[in-house]
């Protein structure tokens, strides 16, 4: 790969794009092309694209975008087939820009190449040990990838993504969309035995009705969040990346009809991506919770109500293994609250009952750190459950200091973890949700 516009000066961005592909460990052949540095961060400089014909599948072009049309003029010549253009200064300021714009498609189809951007911050591919962008990190290996009308914060959500502990696959900033848009790349990804879940952050579409008839056919779940809702933020929208936002109405009804799941805030991005990359999906919409304190319970229940869940009827046969198992005390009934009960065998004996019973379609395990427990206990019943049985389970380990080890656990087997019991009960949400569109909406 080629990096144009690759530079020694730690202000330019060609300076991090190059940096990040080498740390990234590319295993490919990096070539800076700067026609004014005879070496750049310890690799021999090249002047043009053209001392290149015939080495170079991919160009990251970072250069002001009155010299991108001659770059990528040089780039068709050479044999160069993919493009990513990070400069801006395009269709996203209008009038010139815009006619800029149109001129570099044409010139990138008459050379038969594809491209990404312009306007964007680059892309990741994990996979490939590829950082072409300016994330200053790779994630760890996951089945989570990432497109994003936005670069900044696109790539910001990515970082928090790879905080949180998220398996991320693949992180494509669209920019512009000007050759390569949402359809190219959600049939892409389709096609991407890596990829089991996409996340889109869009601000506007460019082929509507190609984009539904597309996602119809894609059995991955798709979760996205559509800015521009208000009138103010659609005009935002325009500016930033020259999109037309749309009626916020027609996108939900379109995204229902074909099977995206849209979610409206940031934070239940990466919470519904979490519990589709990890659980099964379940058979109903009904749900059970077992929880140690009465409070987090009742906050869950009335969340499955504002969801559409139903909370299950539990058989007589689960009530009383569970009565066996609980102080006298405590409740045996749907929310379960083992009244402050939290040992391994009181959480696996009640979580196995729930989960064995017919009429139960997931569960959310609920755990309130106090100082007289252990949030390790609880879930290494829910870590040797995880994998015995084919229902999904989402947990919410509250209490923040000394729930660590607990959480921790809980990644490592697979068990989505949240911070409150509202954000566990919306990713249940969204499996039920996923599971409804493959029966009735996916062709």
């Amino acid at each position: 790969m080629a990096v144009v516009g690759a530079s020694n000066n730690e202000k330019k961005w060609g300076y991090r794009l190059l940096r990040n592909i080498m740390d990234g460990g590319f295993r490919g052949g990096i070539y800076p092309v700067n026609p004014g540095e005879a070496h750049v961060q310890g690799l021999p400089g090249v002047p043009s694209v053209k001392e290149l014909e015939g080495k170079v599948e991919l160009a990251v072009i970072a250069v002001p975008s009155q010299h991108v049309l001659a770059v990528v003029d040089e780039c068709g010549r050479s044999g160069v087939k993919g493009l990513v253009v990070v400069s801006a200064g395009f269709a996203e300021t209008g009038g010139k820009g815009k006619e800029l714009e149109q001129e570099l498609v044409s010139l990138v189809r008459d050379y038969g190449m594809r491209m990404i951007g312009p306007n964007t911050l680059g892309i990741v591919n994990e996979r490939a040990s590829l950082n072409a962008s300016i994330i200053g990190r790779l994630p760890r290996q996951g089945g989570i990838s990432f497109i994003t009308q936005s670069g900044t914060l696109g790539l910001a959500l990515a970082d928090w993504a790879i905080d949180m502990g998220l398996g991320l696959s693949k992180i494509i900033s669209t920019g512009n969309k000007a050759d390569t848009d949402d359809v190219d790349l959600l049939e892409y990804l389709d096609r991407d035995e890596s990829t089991q879940v996409v996340v889109m952050y869009m601000e506007g579409v460019k082929r509507g009705r190609l984009l539904l008839e597309s996602v119809k056919r894609i059995k991955k779940p798709i979760v996205a969040i559509k800015t521009g809702r208000s009138q103010q933020g659609a005009r935002a929208v325009f500016s930033h990346t020259g999109s037309m936002a749309g009626s916020d109405e027609v996108f939900s009804a379109a995204f229902r009809q074909c099977g995206i799941i849209r979610v409206g805030t940031v934070e239940c991005i990466f919470d519904a991506a979490l519990a589709l990359s990890t659980q099964p999906l379940p058979a109903g919409n009904s749900v059970a919770i077992i929880s140690n304190g009465g409070g987090a319970s009742i906050v869950a229940t009335d969340e499955c109500e504002k969801r559409g869940l139903v909370m299950a009827e539990l058989s007589e046969t689960t009530r009383d293994r569970i009565r066996q198992t609980i102080p006298a005390f405590a409740s045996a009934s749907n929310p379960v609250d083992t009244a402050g009960t939290s040992t391994v065998e009181v959480y696996r004996i009640v979580t196995e009952a729930l989960l064995q019973d017919p009429g139960v379609d997931s569960i959310a395990a609920l755990y309130v750190h106090t100082l007289l427990s252990d949030a390790l206990e609880p879930a290494k019943a829910l870590a040797e459950l995880k994998s015995k049985y084919p229902k999904p389970i989402v947990a919410c380990w509250m209490g923040g200091a000394g729930t660590e080890a607990g959480v921790e656990l809980l990644k490592k087997s697979g068990v989505a973890d949240y911070v409150t019991p509202e954000r566990a009960i919306k990713a249940l949400a969204a499996l039920v949700m996923h599971r409804e569109f493959k029966e009735k909406v996916k062709t």
